[in-house]
């Protein structure tokens, strides 16, 4: 059940009715909505829903269990056997064949040959995300930063919400267990925000995203040595506007949906090739993720305050690396994720240089700006093209395109390079012009806002292909 599907979007108008219906009942209310997730969960992700099941009432228990007791050493024993089990099972389901290939392929370096068996084991959908959830969740109670939920239905709700479970933004036990239980109102602004954000992530998902994906892009990833090095940039370029554009649409639908239930959701992105450098970037991508790697994991390796420099480095690339493989079970999302760990490193010692040497602050130029801002989109495009690259050989042959330096255009239609173009534009496009589009819509007459949707959806089903593309991070 894909967030673009005319399916999708029968399932939400019947929960939010049924919602609100039971909206002022609260035990009733909660109730239906962890069914209605788990529902949602089952039919999207099938016989994985008994792993859902397995791991919140694993962390449920242990929490309540943590909550209970003053005795540190127990404390510890709990949070232990929560996180091996949460962590052990994303690594069984995620990471066992990799696992036993990359050390097959190590061995056989030395001579070794070891016979595998590849255990075939599909993801199940989302795991990444109600998982890494989870974790914080334990974590957080662990250190009486949240408190455990009131109830089994309470803590079920959360960890599988529907607008969430299958690709974010990941929540924080504070930002969606209390709001369970308030008093929970739906106006006419509120609503109206929520439509026209739906609007926006099914113009970013269908008009850009995939129509980028059909029609060049995944071309030129696919066989990068049939393109010419000007039309392999582009096709970068694409991809990085149709990732951004698929993942943070998938946010907007999944903010939109919530709203429509009464729940305000953090921001996940924030346009983040307008960075000046790749903190920056760090800050506007994904900030959901990002947020949940420096709290989980960073001041996990470094601690709070780093010991030396050498120590907040490598805490670095250690969090980056784990970042690029949280994105998939490949060498490619490793070396992803390593070049972010070493790009954030440099971009640290940068600053710390510039500090010690006391070089004149270039905020108030321009063109510093916009040096920074180019350098910085395009490190993170090339980036892109690890993680876009189904093995190392693919991604060597599209570097290996681009230093051919031709310059044919013969394969690039007039309507994907006019599309990227305009794409970019749209994302630099000033905020406020974004929100005066968003007040606008919401001030229109109901009558009108059903008139715009209709006629925006005649028009996305004109542009849609025919073969539905999933969402890009629905597969982590």
């Amino acid at each position: 059940m894909h967030f673009t599907s005319g399916t999708y979007f029968a399932f939400l108008i019947a929960v939010f009715f049924a919602y609100w219906l039971v909206a002022g009942r609260l035990r009733l209310r909660i109730a239906f909505l962890a069914t209605a997730s788990c529902l949602f969960y089952a039919l999207v992700g099938g016989q994985a829903l008994a792993l859902l099941f397995a791991i919140s009432i694993i962390d449920f228990t242990t929490t309540r269990l943590m909550a209970r007791c003053e005795d540190r050493t127990r404390r510890k024993l709990l949070l232990t056997v929560s996180l091996s089990i949460d962590i052990g099972a994303l690594c069984f389901f995620k990471y066992a064949n990799f696992f036993m290939e990359s050390v097959a392929d190590g061995l056989s370096i030395f001579g070794v040959a070891i016979a595998t068996s590849s255990l075939n084991l599909l993801v199940p959908v989302g795991i990444s995300f109600f998982i890494f959830q989870s974790l914080a969740y334990v974590i957080d109670v662990y250190r009486k930063d949240a408190d455990p939920a009131p109830g089994y239905q309470d803590y079920l709700a959360f960890v599988s919400f529907f607008p969430t479970i299958v690709a974010g933004p990941i929540l924080r036990a504070k930002q969606l267990l209390p709001r369970l239980r308030d008093r929970l109102t739906l106006d006419a602004a509120k609503g109206g925000q929520a439509l026209f954000l739906i609007a926006v992530g099914l113009i970013k998902k269908i008009a850009i995203a995939d129509y980028l994906s059909a029609n060049f892009v995944d071309r030129v990833f696919d066989f990068p040595e049939r393109f010419s090095s000007l039309e392999v940039m582009t096709a970068v370029y694409g991809y990085a506007l149709q990732i951004y554009a698929d993942f943070s649409g998938y946010s907007d639908i999944a903010i939109g949906s919530a709203l429509l239930l009464g729940f305000t959701l953090p921001d996940n992105f924030n346009a983040p090739y307008r960075a000046k450098d790749l903190p920056e970037f760090w800050r506007r991508w994904h900030i959901t993720l990002s947020t949940w790697l420096r709290d989980y994991v960073f001041f996990t390796v470094v601690g709070k305050r780093a010991r030396s420099a050498a120590a907040l480095y490598c805490g670095l690339v250690v969090t980056m690396l784990i970042g690029g493989l949280w994105h998939g079970a490949a060498w490619t999302f490793a070396l992803w994720g390593l070049a972010h760990g070493l790009g954030l490193a440099a971009a640290r010692a940068f600053a710390s240089l510039k500090k010690r040497f006391q070089f004149p602050a270039s905020e108030g130029f321009l063109w510093p700006r916009v040096l920074s801002v180019f350098i910085t989109f395009h490190f993170v495009c090339f980036a892109w093209i690890l993680f876009r690259a189904d093995t190392l050989d693919k991604a060597l042959s599209v570097f290996g395109q681009l230093l051919a330096f031709t310059a044919d255009t013969t394969n690039l239609a007039l309507p994907v390079a006019l599309l990227i173009l305009l794409g970019f534009i749209a994302h630099w496009t000033p905020d406020r012009v974004w929100s005066a589009a968003r007040t606008g819509f919401v001030r229109l007459p109901a009558l009108a806002q059903a008139c715009a949707l209709v006629l925006l959806a005649m028009g996305l089903y004109s542009v849609a292909s025919s073969d539905v593309a999933p969402f890009i991070y629905s597969r982590f």
